[in-house]
């Protein structure tokens, strides 16, 4: 099946991926809860306006690649729902959908990223659970995830899913690209050989990123 998205359809099924782990309990969604999801201003790169018109025509399209399914009004109700049904369609189990939910609602991120933001959906004890989770995404033939090249200036570097069209290609999100000037004690670090420090340091504190954020969705789940 022809597997590229475009970027409405990567932002409606990444946003039905998303609210079916973080929000159980209002999934399958409708399309006013859904078209509302695609707009969200925040956990979304680029942010977007979509009408109820766009998302539905883009349900339909998805509708007809199988990779969604229209769920019929039940008792009391007159709206239909929708759900994705990428287990069938691509084979992701949770840890994978929570991978690529971001990468379809974000762009490129790093393991460092993927892990703080996983965390309202499943956690991860480690930067290496992600990273293997990426690698599987990877040994999918043809494969949904790769590495991109390092960029000028950054640390650390990105995971991409590939289900771009051909003529689009994955873009960094301006906030996550981070500046190559570095001050001179920075500089002296990495001179010296004291990044397993850095990067020490830059785990603990998203785990603690993550923790807050758990936390906060538990919360948030016992107040709706």
């Amino acid at each position: 099946m022809e597997r590229s998205l475009n970027l409405v359809e990567r932002r409606v099924l990444g946003s039905l991926l998303e609210k079916s782990m973080a929000q159980p309990d209002y999934y399958p969604m409708t399309l006013k809860a859904l078209t509302a999801a695609c707009n969200q201003k925040q956990n979304r790169c680029p942010v977007m306006d979509l009408d109820e018109d766009e998302v539905y025509d883009c349900l339909e399209e998805l509708r007809k690649r199988s990779l969604v399914v229209v769920v019929l009004p039940g008792p009391g109700s007159r709206s239909k729902r929708y759900k994705h049904d990428v287990e069938t369609q691509f084979g992701w189990h949770k840890r994978e959908r929570a991978v690529m939910a971001e990468l379809l609602l974000r762009g490129p991120q790093t393991v460092g990223e993927l892990r703080t933001r996983c965390a309202r959906f499943i956690p991860f004890d480690d930067l290496e659970a992600v990273q293997i989770v990426l690698d599987h995404l990877a040994e999918y033939d043809p494969p949904f995830a790769k590495i991109l090249p390092r960029e000028p200036g950054q640390s650390a570097q990105r995971f991409t899913h590939l289900l771009y069209p051909n003529d689009e290609s994955p873009q960094i999100p301006e906030q996550a690209a981070t500046t190559s000037e570095e001050s001179p004690s920075t500089s002296k670090l990495v001179e010296n050989s004291s990044m397993d420090m850095f990067e020490k340091r830059l785990t603990e504190l998203q785990n603690a990123v993550a923790d807050i954020q758990e936390r906060l969705q538990h919360l948030e789940n016992q107040l709706l």
